[in-house]
């Protein structure tokens, strides 16, 4: 008979419909509720009867909880444990038991063996298919980097826009993966930059078979083969990337090169697309003795750690927004 428990979630996105797959969280029947039952006999009760709590980032309910907390997030936002007792994340803290990463990229994947090149696979096969430069399919605007990237190779070389921001193609694309399959490059950067902080942004490409021009994590050569994508923060200035993307666009034999290399590095998934690494890291979490302790709660927003809190980021903010009603109104 499996042990008994009794679980609760809170401050996770309940109802908004969107791309993000934890959104529209279903406290009843998640990944959370599908991994645990392999091992206990698991009931989602109200907060008041929970012996653990699982919360994430998108309110403050949680605090009035008083067990054993689980602290999860997809967005790039770091753990604080004098908040939580065990975090689930994409930092890299190997050597903390209370944590285990599980980067948000993970749940865009449905079958880790696509993003696994088989011997056989013929790169200049996939290169005739290629019949576009490059697009970006991005809609949300607060990132100065992606927006300023995009115009400067965009005067290079027209870069398609698919998405809601700097749109250029009439209107949004229905089909990310459908549309991009076309592309030699996407431009795949991420809204801030983290150690760790990898998103659907660079798998999506590399699924459609598309080379990604990447910025945002500083690390991400651990989770991903460096040579299998373009990575911005590699060159001296955007300028001396966008030289090399267009000299690669330019040469099929340096394109090849790319396209060739496994999206992993020796071709292996990382562990944390293993689901029996997720029940270990939950059997060692459940298993440490929890005795309660006072709590300390610290205000804080997505990415304040990445993008700074204060004045300086309202306005970098407020300048991501003008930058796309400038552009909507014509003014590239």
């Amino acid at each position: 008979m499996k042990p008994l428990l009794r679980i609760a979630f809170s401050d996770f996105i309940f109802s908004r419909n969107d791309r993000d797959r934890m959104a529209s969280f279903n406290p009843q029947d998640n990944v959370f509720t599908r991994l645990l039952d392999q091992h206990w006999d698991v009931r989602v009760v109200p907060l008041a009867e929970a012996e653990v709590l699982v919360y994430s980032t998108f309110g403050e309910a949680h605090r009035t909880f008083r067990g054993r907390k689980v602290f999860y997030t997809s967005e790039n936002v770091l753990p604080d444990f004098d908040a939580c007792d065990h975090a689930i994340t994409f930092c890299h803290l190997p050597d903390d038991p209370r944590h285990f990463r599980l980067p948000q990229y993970v749940f865009y994947v449905d079958d880790v063996q696509r993003l696994v090149k088989p011997a056989a696979f013929d790169a200049a096969d996939a290169l005739r298919a290629k019949t576009k430069f490059a697009n970006f399919v991005v809609s949300n605007p607060r990132c100065p980097e992606r927006n300023r990237f995009f115009r400067q190779l965009h005067r290079r070389r027209p870069v398609d826009s698919g998405g809601r921001h700097f749109n250029n193609l009439g209107r949004p694309i229905a089909d990310k993966l459908a549309f991009i399959r076309d592309y030699k490059f996407t431009l795949a950067f991420e809204n801030s930059a983290s150690a760790g902080y990898t998103t659907e942004k660079l798998v999506e490409p590399m699924l459609a078979g598309s080379i990604p021009i990447y910025w945002g994590n500083p690390e991400v050569a651990r989770d991903f083969n460096p040579r299998s994508f373009i990575d911005v923060a590699r060159f001296p200035s955007f300028a001396a990337a966008i030289d090399h993307i267009l000299a690669v666009d330019a040469d099929d034999a340096l394109y090849l090169q790319y396209l060739r290399e496994p999206w992993f590095n020796t071709n292996t998934p990382p562990s944390w697309f293993n689901p029996q690494e997720h029940l270990q890291a939950w059997q060692r979490f459940l298993s440490t003795p929890w005795v309660e302790r006072p709590r300390v709660y610290r205000d804080r927003g997505l990415r304040d750690h990445a993008r700074g809190t204060g004045l300086g980021r309202h306005l970098s903010s407020l300048g991501t927004k003008l930058d796309g009603l400038l552009w909507k109104a014509g003014w590239r």
